[in-house]
């Protein structure tokens, strides 16, 4: 048995025709854009578009004890000071240069998912082309990525809800039901984090009752999520002083790279689209147009939001 035997694309389509094992074909144009701004706007927007925009400096004592990327960035000074250089006000360029390089994958995810329209995504797009041995490791590398960026969108989302009670109801939630019991170096320790646990089962419970009754419950979410966005900026462009975009890039294009290589976190989940080739109703139109609105729109909202930052 050959690990890089491959599976034709016919044979793809036609066991995805199988009675027992064929998904409903439900969803439009309207339904996958909603699901992969669903995706996409996460907690990144929300937690690392000042973290790139500011950067990190740290002092050393060696040069021992700095990373590879750091030695990259700090070059000849690593020596005394080194982290990530901020992209300052030129933030929105980061955005937009992880937009470009998104876009051109984004384009590819809607000619193979045009092609193939059947469940799977990447890894049912590397079993038809490369074999199955590459089709092995792209599967759990996608079960590792989305599993680590959901963890981290339900710590996200469990920092959030602490601190709305904290200033609303006066409540503070026990640190043994607030954190994991391996934290970060320096953070507090607990038991587990109740409220990233109980959000992971709300939505796993909504996911399982159907796909109609999720993409509805997404696109109700989307509705709140961007008009959050929306309201932030509109109410953030009236204290918009232009002279704190000066200087707009304080680092250079070291500066940019840098913050665009954080805020790509923050495009993650556009892919997720073509994951529901099988159950679009024509999938050959409504799939591309899905990809293309979700990171047009996406793009949109994040440069609104790093300009009035």
């Amino acid at each position: 048995m050959s690990l890089f035997r491959t599976k034709s694309i016919d044979a793809l389509i036609a066991a995805s025709e199988d009675p027992e094992k064929k998904l409903r074909r439900t969803l439009g144009p309207l339904n996958l854009t909603a699901l992969g701004i669903g995706a996409v706007v996460g907690s990144g927007i929300f937690t690392l578009t000042g973290t790139a925009a500011a950067g990190r400096v740290v002092a050393i004592k060696s040069i021992l004890n700095a990373t590879v990327l750091d030695l990259l960035l700090s070059g000849s000074h690593a020596g005394s000071q080194l982290g990530r250089p901020g992209a300052g006000p030129a933030i929105t360029v980061s955005f937009l240069l992880v937009a470009v390089a998104c876009l051109f994958a984004g384009l590819c995810y809607a000619e193979l998912a045009s092609m193939i329209p059947i469940a799977g995504s990447a890894y049912t797009y590397a079993y038809a082309i490369l074999g199955e041995l590459t089709a092995w490791i792209i599967g759990w590398d996608l079960i590792l990525e989305y599993a680590v960026s959901n963890m981290s969108v339900a710590v996200g989302f469990s920092a959030y809800l602490q601190d709305l009670f904290e200033n609303l109801l006066g409540f503070h939630l026990p640190n043994r039901f607030a954190y994991p019991p391996f934290p970060a170096p320096g953070g507090p320790a607990g038991w587990f984090n109740v409220p990233a646990l109980l959000i992971t089962l709300v939505v796993t419970w909504v996911l399982v009752r159907g796909v109609r009754e999720s993409a509805e419950t997404n696109t109700i979410m989307v509705v709140i999520k961007i008009a959050a966005i929306l309201i932030f900026c509109l109410g953030a462009a009236n204290a918009v002083k232009p002279a704190n975009w000066h200087p707009f890039a304080p680092h250079g294009f070291s500066g940019i790279l840098t913050g665009a290589s954080i805020v790509f976190f923050t495009y993650i989940g556009f892919d997720s689209v073509s994951t529901a080739a099988e159950e679009c109703r024509r999938p050959q139109r409504d799939l591309p147009i899905g990809i293309i609105a979700t990171l047009v729109i996406c793009t949109i909202l994040y440069g609104s939001v790093s300009l009035v930052l």
